[in-house]
């Protein structure tokens, strides 16, 4: 019996070392060394396990985006819409929660507010009647309302008093309409048509409306600036306060666009001096000092304007003042030598040069179809550039007249007599 367990051992033993290294064992974790059980903890553990997978597998399962066209859904966006609402109100301050001193609650406040908000059926209800006419006076304007032309002749009608302010500012909203309506509609083919139909309305009254609008429309379209030139000179001849009122405020803006360097602004606006000088609107000093101010100190945007300036009103200015013209070229020739302006500004001087050696036949003082007025009829206003002017602005706004009626009857005088000239001169 011995040597057969000693032959068995010896087997068991022999085996065990024939194994391949691949399948010995391994050495036993840190948490085996350390003591630890897990074989009892995870015993333990999966016990609870078991009961969360099964609660979570009971339970319906929720999807992870919201179905908006589910009742839940639409029901969830209900109650945000009402709490909005209900914030909204809180914070509204048109709609105040009135609460008594008596310690009602806000409800009782809204109640008692709906209650004395409703008429009663013995007081009659009192419709707010609200009169379009009346305005701001300090605006000039209508507040905001728009009344169409015969809805406008008819109220017109029915005032009676003549002098109220009501009347006064119905007319003046129509006069200020109908000049802007003229002005915006004169060009070289109807220019002798439109004269007429302008002196019709109360220039006097409206003068400053009327230069108002010039300006406006020779600012949005320097390209018909010789047109308004000729309709002001005509005006000038039978109303010198409107030429005078006009060139005080041309003057004034074109001191306040070089002074703030708005190149776009200057051009048009010694564009527009220039054929005022060409109809004799204003002196020729005024074009000369125009010149000398803006190549005294020369810059590039300054020279650019001195030569549009030049080219509009050369042609007369060589004519009536040769001797200042010179002087003036000789200046350019002397920017051009220095040579510190960019070479853009100097080949518009060299341009400039050529147009002159041409006499200018590109650029007439004054349009055959514009050449409205004789040089003897024609009043010449003497305006300096330095000279301090009033631009009178409160002509631009309403004001009420105590003497309307008196004014009216006088411009109606005065228009006989400008439709009368220009009747005879038409037979003539």
């Amino acid at each position: 019996m011995g040597p057969r367990k000693h032959s068995r051992l010896s087997s068991s033993s022999s085996s065990g070392s024939s194994r391949s290294p691949s399948r010995r064992r391994r050495s036993p974790s840190p948490q085996r060394r350390t003591g630890d059980r897990p074989s009892s903890r995870r015993s333990e553990s999966r016990p609870r396990d078991r009961r969360r997978r099964s609660s979570r597998s009971n339970s319906p399962k929720r999807p992870r985006t919201r179905d908006r066209s589910s009742d839940r859904g639409r029901n969830h966006r209900g109650e945000r819409r009402r709490d909005d609402d209900n914030d909204r109100r809180r914070r509204s301050p048109r709609s105040p929660v009135v609460v008594k001193a008596t310690g009602a609650s806000p409800n009782d406040g809204k109640r008692d507010n709906k209650e004395n908000d409703t008429p009663s059926q013995d007081q009659p209800t009192k419709s707010k009647t609200v009169n379009i006419l009346t305005q701001d006076t300090r605006s000039g304007r209508t507040g905001g309302v728009y009344i169409p032309p015969f809805k406008l002749a008819q109220m017109k009608t029915e005032i009676e008093d003549k002098t109220s302010q009501e009347y006064q500012r119905t007319t003046w909203d129509a006069l200020r309409k109908s000049i802007n309506g003229h002005i915006n509609k004169v060009n070289v083919s109807n220019i002798a048509n439109i004269l007429p139909e302008l002196f019709q309305e109360n220039l006097v009254r409206g003068r400053g409306l009327l230069v108002r609008s010039i300006m406006k429309a020779q600012l949005a379209s320097p390209g018909f600036t010789h047109i308004y030139a000729a309709l002001v000179a005509v005006i000038n001849t039978k109303l010198p306060e409107n030429g005078e009122l006009l060139v005080k405020r041309v003057v004034h803006r074109f001191r306040r666009s070089f002074k703030r360097g708005d190149k776009v602004v200057a051009i048009a606006l010694v564009r527009f001096i220039a054929h005022l000088v060409n109809q004799q609107v204003v002196h020729e000093l005024l074009a000369l000092q125009v010149l000398w101010l803006l190549i005294k100190n020369p810059t590039d945007d300054s020279v650019e304007v001195a030569v549009n300036f030049t080219k509009e009103c050369g042609a007369m200015m060589s004519e009536v003042c040769p001797e200042g013209m010179r002087g003036i070229f000789e200046r350019f020739r002397g920017i051009l030598h220095e040579g510190e302006i960019d070479k853009r500004v100097q080949y518009t001087i060299e341009g400039l040069f050529a147009i002159r050696k041409g006499g200018f036949a590109d650029y007439p003082s004054v349009h055959e179809a514009l050449d409205l007025v004789d040089s003897n009829d024609q009043i010449t206003h003497e305006l300096g550039l330095e000279d301090d002017v009033d631009v009178e602005d409160k002509l631009d706004v309403f004001r009420f007249d105590l003497e309307f009626a008196k004014n009216e009857k006088m411009w109606g005088e005065i228009k006989k007599e400008l439709l009368g000239e220009d009747s005879d001169d038409e037979d003539g």
